[in-house]
């Protein structure tokens, strides 16, 4: 059940670079965030409440632990992911953040001290050849040129994921699922709400922008959100971090079939050497 749960994390998580490209188009960073950790709140508040009254009681080591989590997966991620996807497409920012099982795996050996295998290494190289692909939009030679701050946005959600996913082992150890994700995207949302008064407000907002952020709300973190850390707990973050290569899978196809994207061939290759690398650091 765990793995059907994570294939739909997959796929919602994919349907979030749809939304969210939409959104930024109308919405500042931190303004659009905000709004749709209010979505988030108002079902993940009611359902923590209702399952487990103690579930806002929490020690101060817990707090510090679910403070990280609001900071790197909500905070972090948030501001990375609304920026970048103002700047790229959203098939082009899928692919660079599909790198996150990447940076999973290499900190994980770090901080398990497990030297990684030639495999293991091989399919991390084949990764990044996949995203620097990716970046040079298919002119390797012409890899730093090409590089843009749209680029260097949607790396950092990579970045900011892969610490959200590494610190959520040791949060979950005594925190549920559930709790864990209502007190990070409480945390998470305090932040951002703290600066999105300085952000210009539109004055004119189409219903389908409301609408793909409800759907960022709910989908992309309510469900998302509760059932990733499932995964994490269940069958561990190494394990758990795979299903991402589905989403710039799912993320390429709505991205044609709803923003009308074309895919070119040089994104094509990179998803091929990106899920590749990643396939072989998984099963090896």
């Amino acid at each position: 059940m765990i793995y059907f749960k994570l294939i739909l994390v997959a796929l919602m998580w994919g349907g979030t670079f749809i939304a969210t490209r939409m959104a930024a188009q109308v919405f500042g960073s931190f303004t659009g965030a905000t709004f749709r950790y209010i979505f988030a709140l108002l079902f993940l508040i009611p359902m923590v409440w209702i399952k487990d009254k103690n579930a806002f009681n929490i020690s101060r080591k817990q707090f510090r632990q679910l403070f990280l989590l609001g900071v790197t997966g909500i905070f972090g991620y948030s501001y990375f992911f609304f920026n970048g996807l103002r700047l790229v497409e959203a098939s082009h920012g899928a692919l660079i953040v599909s790198l996150n099982p990447v940076l999973v795996l290499i900190l994980t050996s770090i901080r398990d001290k497990k030297k990684m295998s030639f495999i293991k290494i091989l399919g991390m190289t084949l990764s990044l050849i996949g995203v620097s692909v990716v970046i040079s939009r298919g002119s390797l030679s012409e890899l730093w040129n090409g590089f843009t701050w749209g680029d260097a946005f949607m790396l950092g959600c990579p970045i900011c994921w892969a610490l959200y996913t590494f610190y959520a082992g040791d949060a979950l150890k005594t925190t549920t699922p559930l709790q864990a994700s209502t007190w990070a995207t409480l945390i998470g949302f305090c932040m951002l709400a703290m600066f999105a008064p300085f952000e210009n407000f539109p004055n004119q907002i189409d219903p389908l922008v409301w609408v793909a952020i409800a759907y960022l709300g709910i989908c992309g973190t309510v469900l998302g959100f509760v059932w990733y850390y499932e995964g994490i707990r269940t069958i561990g973050a190494v394990k758990t971090s795979v299903f991402n290569n589905l989403i710039p899978v799912f993320a390429m196809m709505l991205s044609v079939l709803i923003l009308g994207e074309r895919i070119e061939t040089y994104a094509l290759t990179g998803s091929v050497l990106v899920i590749g690398g990643v396939f072989l650091i998984n099963k090896f």
